[in-house]
């Protein structure tokens, strides 16, 4: 065989290569933009079965309608430095919200439960002050799990007591203080997810590109793994969730990206660049029109901080996608 047609041949096969670990999509489009003058920075969403998209922005939660109308659904009782995190909604209808800041003082590591009005909020829980609540997830049990990216541990908060313990720390958890992902601050654990039958529970850790996966045996971990790392691939992963064939989405906080892992933990791009911003949270849509549309969070912040080049673009972003998104608890 000449040495062309070797060539050729090798350069067919990483053609092959890269277009399987590439999907086939249309870029995802502006649903709804937002001004980071006002303040407007979403951190964290998630959807009610009515299609209505809540979104953490400073210390407020925002409510955006199905036809994109946006009013302020809460104000916490935080302090100005502080942030709204992690937004989930638990059986009740109500709706439990993370909050933090970068300093230990004043204390702004709490669990806020709001009323489904969003009139009434008070605390579920108090953490612990110098660490940082960000994502939040419910088991089947209406135990709710916190990430602390800042202690790279998870909490849980009992349903009966509202206890919070400290549920697992791992080293797989911990932030690179040496050398943070995203330069501002260091972040370990991050985005958080139960599979289909609460078995596992998957959570990704920001600094180093990993996806972590924990088995559960009667609420309790029962094993620890690297599930996938690549810095390359998902370094800056922040927010992660499943749709209902087990692929496990991500969104790619620090590198513009929209990527899944099958269950066999092969990764796939599903989208890179603009309009992406420093994605940090996405949601399936709930009701019968939007189950194919995976929502996607412009967080903007590192263009805000000047970190990232470019004007700032917060905005709520929406994506079609194949399957339908796994049903939150």
């Amino acid at each position: 065989m000449s040495n062309t047609k070797i060539v050729a041949g090798v350069a067919f096969a990483l053609t092959l290569g890269l277009m399987a670990n590439t999907a086939s999509a249309a870029a995802p489009t502006v649903f709804k933009s937002l001004d980071a003058n006002q303040g407007q920075l979403p951190e964290s969403i998630t959807t009610d079965d009515n299609g209505n998209i809540y979104l953490s922005m400073g210390t407020t939660v925002g409510k955006i309608s199905p036809s994109g109308v946006l009013t302020t659904f809460a104000t916490l009782p935080i302090d100005a430095a502080s942030f709204v995190t992690g937004l989930k909604f638990g059986d009740d209808g109500h709706l439990y919200a993370g909050s933090a800041g970068f300093t230990p003082s004043p204390a702004s590591a709490f669990v806020w439960r709001i009323s489904p009005s969003g009139a009434h909020v008070e605390e579920y829980a108090e953490l612990d002050p110098n660490g940082f609540p960000n994502d939040l997830a419910f088991d089947d049990d209406g135990n709710l799990y916190v990430t602390d990216p800042f202690l790279g541990q998870i909490w849980k908060i009992d349903e009966c007591d509202q206890e919070p313990e400290v549920w697992l720390k791992s080293p797989l958890l911990d932030p690179n203080v040496n050398n943070p992902y995203l330069v501002i601050s260091p972040f370990g654990v991050d985005g958080i997810a139960f599979d289909k039958n609460y078995k596992n529970l998957y959570v990704g850790n920001l600094d180093y590109g990993r996806i972590v996966k924990i088995g559960v045996k009667h609420g309790d971990p029962n094993g620890v793994s690297v599930f996938y790392e690549n810095l390359g691939t998902i370094g800056g992963v922040d927010g992660i969730a499943f749709d209902d064939k087990q692929n496990l989405y991500l969104a790619v906080h620090g590198q513009d990206r929209i990527v899944y892992l099958d269950k066999k933990a092969k990764a796939t791009t599903v989208y890179t660049g603009a309009p992406l911003q420093q994605p940090s949270s996405l949601v399936f849509g709930a009701t019968n029109a939007s189950k194919h549309t995976l929502y996607i969070s412009n967080f903007s912040i590192l263009a805000v901080f000047g970190v990232k080049p470019g004007p700032p673009t917060p905005g709520l972003l929406k994506l079609t996608v194949p399957n339908e998104g796994l049903e939150l608890p």
